[in-house]
């Protein structure tokens, strides 16, 4: 039971921070970092995507989730607006389906992103992509 987990965080300035967590029977083990600046292209199509009107009003409330799933494929995101984060957390694919139309460009823009060539980083690991193990979920 091997899953990935990824984090990417994106500032102001245009750098951003990527980690992919392997995961071996809920435990790390390896991660590996990689960081750089996004190009003007990049950063113009990030900005239309979250700065969208449809984007900016999504209101996702809280979820708390159940203690055995399946299919999990987990989604958090948070972007910095005016002193404030606007949160979202989709535990799988179903509690992202009402949200799907504001949220997939966002998604598909990450997965292209992902999917370049970065050469890996000596940067440290960032606090905000640690794993959060305060749900105890059990995935079947």
């Amino acid at each position: 039971m091997s899953t990935e987990q990824y984090c990417t965080l994106v500032f102001m300035d245009h750098h951003f921070h990527t980690e992919k967590a392997s995961l071996h029977r809920g435990k790390e083990s390896e991660r590996k970092i990689y960081e750089g600046n996004l190009a003007d292209a990049d950063w113009n199509a990030l900005s239309g995507i979250l700065d969208s009107k449809e984007f900016r009003e999504l209101k996702v409330p809280p979820s708390v989730p159940p203690l055995v799933m399946q299919d999990t494929h987990p989604y958090n995101i948070s972007v910095a607006r005016d002193g404030i984060f606007q949160n979202m957390e989709f535990i799988d694919g179903k509690s992202l389906k009402p949200y799907e139309p504001e949220i997939k460009p966002l998604l598909q823009w990450w997965k292209s992103f992902r999917g370049r060539r970065t050469p890996e980083s000596n940067a440290t690991a960032d606090s905000r992509c640690a794993l959060d193990n305060s749900h105890a979920i059990v995935s079947q």
